[in-house]
């Protein structure tokens, strides 16, 4: 056994054709234990075709653990494969962690390709998992982690949360194939995803964040830029995608952060996964400029519903009147405006659905740098709403492989849940036809096969969409279709 450590990122499954991000969370996790000397391999199911014949090299160097993440949903399946993988050929602890786990540790623990689970975050807890197995000690010192012992699963109590996120070492980009990965398209140069922040400040009652990270907490500016920079010079790194659940968890924060990025000798082009409307309606117009300046090209902004009732409902605590000043503001400027809505949560009628698919329009009406997309409400463990859907017919999974079923892609055919079988075909049709619908959002995909699909589908999609025609769905077919080959395939490689 040598001081090494072996991180699997398994497939994501449908999200893959759309782009390749960065395996954060491996990246994070690595950081610590390479500080400290271990050698780290990452092993990236989605990249490598032959990763079946990859993983038995990678396991002959012995290392002391294997590492291996997934979220809720398909990525469970390909998770359980990679570890099915791994037990065939060597019996190396396998250490899971990731927001599944976070959310459903002892359950997860329970299952028997898996010995240890890591609950929380991981950047120092793996680091220590693989210290105690590396000089032949007991876990039990641990915090944070479930594992099995004698047939019984103990757990060794929280851990806390790490407050000073600059503490923490640079992530080891070097153990990437930087070249590989492709996180959108828009314009020239590389692109990288980064993350300035966990969690969020806000409680919205669907959202994960205030489960698996109660507390908002960010990297200083200061270590955002550094580690920008290095992305810049090391890598060759033009276009930055921030990851964090909201960019602008501090709007003072947010102000410095694109002073910064706009008084670069060398600017960058960025967007980000997370900012909400209220924080952009209340910058100023000097600010409207900085955000401009420091390369803005394109931020996500999560709307939810077009229901007011439904919105209240949920505890976005957001006005639709909010979300709109918001869109008008930036319809004077060259940035795009991603609005994400979700559709299908328990008591919501299909008028409802229909005044936030005809907000989408208005949106995108008054703002031609703007698009939209729908997505599927699936139930997270642990929020509120979670057990508002226990109460709707909801009926959770007994054991870890029962969960990959429950992905925003076809979950509701898989479980008892609140909506009928017209509900579920016209929320399954809006969906998908809200990636196709609008031109604009044509950068997110990096794939040729998925742009020529994209400019195929792109009419028919459109006039769906504006019709609010979800009806003889016949192209879900074809959809399914595709991915499920693909998946098979995937599988048998």
């Amino acid at each position: 056994m040598s001081k090494r450590i072996l991180l699997i990122q398994p497939r994501t499954g449908s999200w893959d054709v759309m782009s390749m991000r960065f395996p954060e969370s491996l990246l994070a996790v690595a950081a610590v234990p390479r500080q400290k000397g271990y050698e780290v391999d990452l092993l990236d199911q989605r990249l490598d075709r032959r990763w079946k014949t990859t993983l038995v090299k990678l396991l002959s160097k012995k290392p002391v653990l294997v590492g291996i993440t997934s979220m809720t949903g398909e990525q469970i399946g390909y998770m359980l494969d990679v570890l099915r993988a791994v037990k065939r050929v060597s019996s190396v602890p396998t250490v899971l962690g990731g927001i599944h786990a976070t959310i459903l540790p002892r359950q997860s623990v329970e299952h028997p390709l898996v010995d240890v689970v890591c609950e929380g975050e991981g950047d120092i807890a793996l680091y220590e998992i693989a210290e105690a197995l590396y000089e032949k000690k007991d876990l039990y010192d641990v915090k944070g982690i479930y594992f099995k012992k004698e047939g019984s699963v103990i757990y060794t109590g929280k851990r806390d949360m790490i407050k000073d996120l600059d503490s923490l070492p640079m992530l080891p980009y070097e153990i990437l194939s930087m070249d590989r990965y492709s996180v959108f398209e828009i314009g020239k140069g590389r692109s990288a995803t980064v993350f300035t922040s966990r969690g969020c400040p806000y409680r919205c009652k669907f959202c994960a964040s205030p489960v698996v990270s109660p507390t908002w907490r960010p990297f200083s500016v200061k270590r955002v830029m550094e580690n920008v920079k290095l992305l810049q010079e090391r890598y060759g790194m033009s276009n930055i995608y921030f990851q964090d659940d909201n960019l602008a968890g501090s709007l003072s924060r947010f102000r410095e952060l694109i002073g910064r990025l706009a008084s670069m000798d060398k600017k960058i082009r960025w967007g980000t996964l997370g900012i909400r409307a209220d924080a952009i309606d209340k910058l100023t117009d000097d600010d409207m400029k900085i955000l401009l300046e420091s390369g803005c090209h394109d931020l996500d902004i999560g709307v939810e519903s077009g229901s007011q009732r439904v919105n209240k409902f949920i505890g976005k605590d957001e006005s639709l009147d909010t979300i709109a000043s918001a869109n008008k503001k930036l319809a004077h400027y060259p940035i795009i405006a991603k609005y994400t809505f979700m559709a299908g949560f328990p008591t919501e009628t299909e008028r409802e659905v229909g005044e936030s698919v005809n907000f989408a329009i208005n949106l995108c009406r008054e703002n031609k740098n703007a698009y939209t997309l729908f997505f599927v409400f699936a139930p997270i463990v642990g929020t509120e709403f979670y057990k508002l859907a226990l109460e709707y017919g909801f009926k959770e999974p007994k054991g870890l492989e029962e969960w990959r079923y429950l992905q925003l892609d076809g979950w509701l055919e898989k479980y008892p849940n609140w909506l009928n079988k017209k509900e579920i075909k016209r929320v399954q049709a809006l969906s998908f036809v809200s990636y196709f619908a609008n031109q604009n959002v044509s950068y997110k995909f990096t794939k040729l096969y998925m742009r020529i699909i994209f400019l195929l589908y792109h009419p028919i999609a459109r006039f769906r969409f504006r019709n609010q025609f979800f009806f003889l769905f016949i192209e879900g077919f074809l959809h399914r279709a595709i991915f499920g080959i693909k998946s098979f395939v995937e599988r048998v490689l």
